[in-house]
């Protein structure tokens, strides 16, 4: 046993200063439990939640679905809804209707793919708007601009489309509660969403936030990933070593440069691994794919890697092109550290970055939501050394990168 102790059917209206005076550091990791948004405008109490069909069948086993069965939504929820409606008595035909495209769904391939194997049908472009517990009645959608999922979103075209369902299951997603964050002071972007530094801390420090309340619904995998980050950090602090093992092979960062820009043959095991570009160690993928050129790779030191990525806000037009194509499932026009031009510009943004207010003088958001001016002695104090080397070098040698009247072609 690992020693962990259970406190069941605690007060979810916790206060984090009475229980920090009996516990040192405190993770949040309260998942995403409210319900998403409505499945259909009009008759969504004829629809079926698609975890309340999941833990149904599970409890009480197999239920009649009828003959045709649609599953709205397109995420891990919906292909697990969709495979089990499959299963049903009576074999029914199970369809997926979702309002992007396949590209665009949110459900991770290996589960796609199997439902696709089962035999579950697809229906792409089409926004169910209502039911009335045999007719689902859809608009006619059409991919618009990005969205800050940096996907394309949907549009609707004004044309309809009606099939027939003996069952529908809705499975659009679940919410996180984010008042909680607001409520217990902690600071938080535009969108309700908390700061956090890469270790997971909030702007409320020792209070970690991990899992599915930080990012919404997402994987096992990736909320064991954050509470690592909070374990490791919290070991740090206190000066205890850790037994995690990073597994990976490295590979000196010359030889990576070297494949990029390069078409290989395909090859096979164990060749076929010489066309990898090993994005885990080097990735400036956000710097090749943006139009503007809104993201720069700097040489700086003091870091593993040669280079450090920074965003320049007044470059950036926000069209998500980084994020589409980042393999760590990254937003680098929001997630990397940002240069701002003007006061405007920095308080319109959530992100963490700079503002040159004079010369050897700066206003700071770190990682943690904090806003703070800082003078060039103070930054390695107060805005962490990491953050004081990127600022002190594009300050010192890429000052170009701090005025927006500069001319590129200068440099």
């Amino acid at each position: 046993a690992a020693g962990v102790s259970f406190h069941f059917n605690a007060n979810p209206q916790f206060d984090p200063d009475e229980l920090k005076k009996s516990y040192d550091y405190l993770i949040l990791a309260t998942g995403a439990w409210e319900q998403g948004r409505p499945p259909v405008e009009e008759g969504s109490g004829r629809v079926i939640d698609a975890l309340d069909f999941l833990i149904g069948v599970k409890e009480e086993g197999s239920r009649d679905l009828g003959k045709r069965v649609a599953v709205i939504g397109a995420g891990d929820v919906a292909m697990d809804a969709a495979r089990l409606a499959k299963r049903m008595p009576g074999d029914p035909e199970v369809t997926i209707v979702y309002r992007r495209t396949e590209m665009y769904a949110p459900a991770s391939q290996d589960e796609f793919d199997a439902a696709m194997e089962e035999g579950v049908g697809w229906l792409e472009l089409l926004a169910p708007v209502r039911y009335d517990g045999s007719k689902l009645v859809c608009e006619r959608q059409k991919l618009g601009d990005f969205d800050d999922s940096g996907r394309r979103a949907s549009r609707g075209t004004g044309e309809f489309e009606t099939l027939e369902f003996d069952t529908v299951i809705g499975a659009t997603g679940a919410r996180v509660d984010k008042k909680l964050f607001t409520k217990i002071g902690m600071k938080t972007d535009r969108y309700g969403d908390p700061h956090l530094s890469s270790a997971m801390e909030s702007s409320i420090d020792g209070l970690y936030v991990i899992g599915d309340c930080r990012r919404g619904p997402s994987t096992v995998v990736a909320a064991m990933g954050d509470a690592k980050k909070a374990a490791l950090d919290i070991l740090s602090k206190e000066g205890l070593d850790h037994d995690f093992v990073h597994a990976r092979v490295p590979v000196d960062e010359a030889v990576i440069l070297e494949r990029r820009g390069e078409l290989r043959e395909e090859k096979q095991p164990p060749e076929e691994g010489q066309r990898c570009l090993i994005c885990d160690q080097v990735c400036r993928i956000c710097t090749e794919v943006c139009p503007n050129r809104a993201n720069v790779a700097l040489a700086i030191a003091g870091f593993a890697n040669s280079e450090q990525i920074v965003h320049i806000d007044g470059m950036c037009n926000e069209c998500g092109n980084c994020a589409t194509f980042c393999p760590h499932a990254g937003k680098p026009y929001k997630d990397k550290l940002t240069v701002f031009w003007s006061e405007e510009d920095f308080d319109d943004s959530d992100n963490t970055g700079f503002l040159q207010l004079a010369e050897a003088r700066y206003r700071i958001r770190d990682d943690r939501g904090r806003v703070f001016d800082v003078s060039q002695g103070e930054l390695a104090a107060r805005a962490g050394v990491q953050m004081a080397a990127v600022i002190t070098a594009v300050a010192k040698d890429f000052t170009w990168l701090l005025n927006n009247e500069h001319k590129c072609n200068e440099h």
